[in-house]
């Protein structure tokens, strides 16, 4: 984040000046001390440089340890730092969705790893042991491809631009490599950027609403958001990863999580279980194809249990506030339609079921997935709710299972 400026005054010289004897005193206890005083001054008036390589020292994540390939700590509850980071971006990079990458283990990682374990004959402990290591470094490469382009495109296009594609590591690089170099394009920096209206008190979420749907667009409100979401991860995380970088800079150079992929193939049908918060796509032998974290009903609005079809796949779509559907929301006779982008409250795409009001969509808060309730729909991060919308079509069968949990309150 950029400083502002310091604000320097000029202030009138008040202080005792010293004369005489005082000054022939202080004189020779200066000369005495110089020696030492000049042994410990700065070589040089400028500013230190930001540290060289690619550690980031502000947080004590070090990339050569994210990117090592010999890394066999347990990860488990409570984990955090290099490995966790390292372990969500294989497993991101394989469809096993850990939902925004950070440094720390949550059920989403948690959820993760066992869908991976099973898919893969192992233990679903959840615990990222030294066979589950093995299986992760053993799985990258395959069918991997190098891809290059420009950046993001611009926002609400009616197309989807969730996974643009980026450039990718450098060919011959190997593809356990977890953190890559990423160049800021003009497209990252060029908007249009939009400042989004902040609302508390008693019916926030109804009041943001109404306020929200007065803007022309719901796009990003930073490059920095918006590079985010472009490599799956918390913003602290790439700030963390990038001190002192800065992130609206066009030809700045970050260090990111290599995210990329090729895109999973169409999926036969489409399972949300709510006891365990997540959405897994299968092939028509039952293969999983890819799983992500979820948001997924609450006890105010339970999971319409049963088996539906997609009905529509809409990308940057319109959202209409209904408050008659939010059981929480004040004003019962307010109504807006809010406009489409990346922070619309269904995110960049709706794939709406044969269960009238029913949907999976994406959300402008990722790192709320899983961690809090929704109002009957299934959320995923925009970038799993846009792959996912890739992988099925109208027809598609969509089982809904399961009872969600109650969500624990942090402490």
């Amino acid at each position: 984040m950029d400083m502002p400026p310091l604000r320097t005054a000029v202030l009138k010289d008040k202080r005792p000046r010293l004369t005489g004897r005082g000054f022939l005193l202080f004189s020779v206890v200066a000369l005495l001390l110089a020696p030492l005083l000049w042994g410990q001054r700065p070589q040089s008036a400028a500013p230190a440089k930001p540290p060289s390589g690619p550690v980031a020292r502000l947080s004590g994540l070090n990339i050569s340890r994210i990117n090592d390939p010999n890394s066999r700590d347990l990860i488990a509850p409570h984990s955090r730092g290099n490995t966790v980071v390292r372990a969500e971006i294989l497993l991101d990079r394989l469809n096993f969705s850990p939902g925004e990458i950070t440094d720390t283990y949550n059920d989403n990682l948690g959820n993760a790893v066992k869908a991976f374990q099973s898919a893969n004959g192992l233990p679903a402990s959840g615990i990222v042991d030294s066979a589950t290591w093995t299986a992760l470094n053993e799985r990258q490469g395959a069918g991997q491809t190098q891809t290059g382009g420009d950046a993001q495109k611009p926002q609400n296009t009616g197309e989807d631009q969730s996974n643009a594609p980026f450039a990718s590591q450098p060919t011959g690089d190997p593809p356990t490599r977890a953190i890559i170099p990423y160049v800021i394009s003009n497209e990252d920096v060029a908007g249009p950027f939009t400042k989004l209206p902040r609302v508390t008190g008693r019916d926030a979420g109804g009041q943001l609403m109404l306020k929200e749907a007065k803007l022309k667009q719901l796009n990003y409100e930073s490059p920095l958001e918006l590079l985010a979401e472009k490599f799956h991860s918390s913003p602290r995380l790439l700030v963390e990863l990038n001190p002192r970088k800065i992130f609206s800079k066009a030809g700045a150079e970050l260090q990111v999580p290599d995210v990329q992929s090729p895109p999973p193939p169409d999926a036969a049908s489409v399972v949300v279980d709510a006891s365990t918060r997540t959405v897994t796509a299968l092939a028509g032998d039952g293969k999983v194809l890819a799983t992500y974290p979820a948001t997924v009903g609450s006890v105010h609005d339970p999971l319409p249990v049963g088996t539906w079809k997609v009905v529509e796949v809409t990308w940057y779509p319109h959202f209409k506030y209904n408050p008659n559907l939010f059981w929480d929301a004040g004003n019962k006779n307010a109504r807006a339609v809010l406009p489409p982008g990346p922070n619309n409250p269904v995110g960049i795409v709706w794939i709406g079921l044969s269960k009238e009001h029913y949907g999976i969509h994406g959300t402008p808060q990722p790192s709320r997935i899983g961690v809090t309730e929704s109002h009957g729909c299934i959320r995923l991060t925009n970038w799993d709710a846009g792959e996912l919308g890739k992988m099925v079509h109208v027809g598609t069968p969509i089982v809904l299972q399961g009872t969600a949990p109650p969500i624990q309150p942090k402490k």
